[in-house]
């Protein structure tokens, strides 16, 4: 796929509605309960953790391969930062001048594989002192890191809300944002008016952002704001 995002798990759908007609399978609501990060501060619940998992572990165990370490070696740290975030999460709060959990979670992964590889007598690459989230300043973005956090959440979360729209719905928004299409080019191809183009792409964002947002309390910068 090439355009704005690419994802293998991301497919065209190609069932068109009858002309002009654009409905939602589902109400389009707004974030109705605390960010996946605030409940998980509950140690009691199990079922955000195990979202919270599903989610952020795959990213993990990527980017601990994507440093060096094998298939066994990479699941044990993921466990180790899985771990960590799990004793430290209960000290998070969502403040954006404060510093970012997607910065801290990426010093926590790449402390992990340090302290492996120090064990392993493989060197030490710029381990982090301090894994707590007292002062989450302190966490500098990797660049590499966030471009690999933001790809795998905009997957995670556009697969999540996919099933709340109807196919020419998601048609048209995947053409012309996820493709980088031309809202005309993408209207006559599925017969639909041009409005109804760019009010499919419009609702598909309102509800990505808002899935971002719960998930990780972050924005790629790709999504805009409003």
């Amino acid at each position: 796929m090439v355009g704005r995002f690419r994802d293998n798990n991301i497919v065209a759908c190609n069932i068109i509605a009858p002309v002009g007609i654009m409905i939602m399978s589902k109400p389009e609501p707004g974030p109705t309960q605390p960010s996946l990060l605030l409940r998980i501060r509950d140690a009691s619940d199990a079922e955000s953790w195990r979202t919270f998992v599903s989610i952020y572990a795959p990213l993990i165990y990527r980017s601990c391969r994507r440093q060096g370490l094998q298939d066994a070696d990479a699941a044990d740290v993921g466990q180790e930062v899985l771990a960590q975030v799990a004793r430290s999460i209960r000290e998070f709060e969502y403040q954006p001048g404060r510093g970012r959990f997607r910065d801290w979670l990426g010093a926590v992964v790449r402390n992990k594989v340090c302290r492996f590889l120090e064990n392993e007598g493989r060197g030490v690459r710029g381990v982090v002192v301090d894994e707590s989230m007292e002062n989450l300043r302190a966490f500098e973005a990797d660049g590499e890191w966030v471009a690999e956090f933001h790809a795998h959440l905009l997957s995670v979360a556009l697969g999540r809300i996919r099933d709340r729209f109807e196919p020419p719905t998601w048609s048209a928004f995947e053409e012309v944002w996820l493709h980088d299409r031309a809202a005309n080019e993408v209207a006559r191809e599925l017969a639909l008016p041009i409005e109804a183009v760019y009010l499919a792409k419009s609702r598909v964002l309102k509800r990505l952002r808002d899935e971002l947002m719960l998930l990780a309390e972050d924005l790629p910068q790709c999504v805009p704001l409003t």
